[in-house]
């Protein structure tokens, strides 16, 4: 008996030290939002910052799209260092069908006010993004398919002008570009193709 009122007497002041198992957090929500915009995500040696890659998301998948607001909560896996930040937005509706029709009821579900598309933002030694939910990893999937595009159609130009149309005669010079500048193919005409990057126009020597 007096062995248990010595235990009572010791562990009574002992669970008052103990630290709260989910301790609060102070984070500032705008410079994680700040980082995640300027994060830079890369493939196929093409470049794009999270901001750019999110918002072409939007208004490449979906009909009327906007973006309404980013947001940002501590990640309740390692809430010290990561922040779960959302691009919150609106759409009409899905633009295009899916690949698969998993995708196209993601897409038609998410075209709601309020749809949220969810990075793991992290900076615990350098800074990591990582797709959080079925949105995200569906922006990330979009972003490498239209990489995967423009590599495609990507050209190493042989330099000299850069015409406004097919017709070396009469089609005005707009400018000229260094050989070995890379250029994006829109069209192709016989030796000619209407290319994009640095200005639109028609080179010849395809």
């Amino acid at each position: 008996m007096l062995a248990a009122r010595v235990f009572k007497t010791v562990l009574a002041p002992a669970l008052v030290l103990l630290p709260s198992p989910n301790p609060s957090v102070e984070r500032d929500m705008a410079l994680d939002i700040d980082g995640l915009q300027r994060a830079e995500c890369e493939y196929r040696g093409i470049v794009a910052r999270f901001d750019e890659l999110t918002r072409a998301y939007i208004l490449q998948v979906y009909e009327d799209g906007h973006l309404l607001r980013w947001q940002a909560q501590p990640s309740p896996y390692n809430p010290e260092t990561e922040t779960l930040i959302t691009a919150v937005f609106t759409a009409a509706g899905p633009k295009a069908s899916a690949p698969v029709p998993e995708l196209a009821h993601l897409r038609a579900q998410s075209g709601a006010a309020g749809a949220g598309i969810t990075w793991r933002y992290s900076k615990l030694a350098t800074v990591r993004v990582a797709p959080h939910g079925d949105l995200a990893r569906d922006a990330m999937a979009v972003f490498r398919a239209t990489v995967d595009s423009f590599v495609e159609r990507m050209v190493y130009a042989p330099g000299g002008a850069l015409r406004a149309a097919s017709d070396p005669s009469s089609a005005p010079v707009p400018a000229r570009i260094e050989a070995g500048v890379v250029l994006l193919v829109e069209e192709e005409q016989a030796d000619y193709a209407r290319v994009r990057q640095p200005a639109g126009g028609w080179n010849g020597g395809k």
